[in-house]
């Protein structure tokens, strides 16, 4: 996973504006999150774990076999957050998120959150403190940084160990 230290994430004007069918949307993940996010050899996301999504409200149901842009956006969150938090804390997450601000603001934030979050982490820079951040802004500084320091333990220790 070392091209995690230089992840870059497409924002929401960068995902389709028009709907996808299942492989197109698992196409996409691949083609942003490729190698880095694949784990023990598994890929991160399956026709089968959408499905399953879907089952459990983590994302909205297909329309016509298609996927909105908000359920593509909200899988891009489950392949990199699934790595350090259950399903349902995930689903709750991306509807708390939803709750404070439109999905597309939500999504840029969260992708800029990441990529800052993993930055800090593989550059060994310091967090900003809590004191500049709302509530909101820093429970999502936290998931991101929880995020960031598991991919950080997996690739300096725990795959050597």
């Amino acid at each position: 996973m070392k091209e995690i230290a230089t992840i870059r994430l497409p924002r929401w004007a960068e995902l389709p504006d028009i709907d996808l069918y299942l492989e197109q949307v698992l196409s996409l993940l691949d083609k942003w999150l490729g190698d880095s996010f694949y784990y023990e050899g598994k890929k991160m996301m399956t026709k089968t774990m959408v499905n399953n999504y879907v089952k459990q409200k983590v994302i909205n149901p297909p329309i016509n076999k298609r996927y909105d842009r908000l359920s593509v956006a909200s899988l891009f969150v489950v392949c990199i957050l699934k790595t350090v938090y259950r399903m349902d804390d995930i689903a709750k997450l991306i509807h708390l998120a939803l709750e404070v601000n439109a999905p597309d603001v939500s999504y840029d934030r969260f992708c800029d959150a990441v990529e800052q979050a993993v930055s800090i982490i593989y550059s060994g820079e310091a967090f900003p403190g809590r004191e500049t951040l709302n509530e909101a802004q820093y429970l999502l500084q936290v998931v991101t940084q929880s995020f960031a320091c598991t991919c950080f333990a997996r690739d300096s220790y725990l795959s050597k160990v």
